[in-house]
């Protein structure tokens, strides 16, 4: 058994996946990746990863659906959910926040704010 703490990428694209794992290296934790939100969702509940970084729009269960139904069980609902909103707005600030989002990045690409994020949320 790792000691690493366990991030959950729900997200189909590849660059993004290629991003987090090398982030993954430098930060020290075990990366599982989900590319799209029923499988995130099952793999949360069977997982309860420390984090889970969530794409708006993945396919199938969308971060918000996703996040409604993970903080509806006990054993996930205080599991942290970042979501990767390239067009973020006020309204989907609240959105997300009202279906227990807690964070948010615009995108993958410049890796130092995701860095931070995950830091952040990881090491409470």
């Amino acid at each position: 058994m790792s000691d690493k703490p366990v991030v959950l990428l729900v997200d189909d694209k590849p660059e993004a996946r290629n991003v987090l794992s090398k982030i993954a290296k430098e930060v020290q934790f075990k990366l599982i990746v989900a590319e799209d939100g029923q499988a995130g969702f099952d793999i949360a509940r069977e997982e309860v990863p420390d984090l889970i970084v969530i794409r708006k729009n993945v396919p199938i269960l969308n971060a918000q659906s996703v996040s409604v139904l993970l903080k509806q069980s006990a054993s996930t609902e205080k599991i942290p959910i970042i979501v990767i909103c390239p067009d973020f707005s006020k309204e989907d600030q609240e959105k997300f926040q009202d279906a227990g989002c807690n964070d948010c990045i615009k995108e993958l690409k410049d890796e130092e704010p995701v860095i931070s994020k995950i830091k952040e949320w990881l090491f409470k």
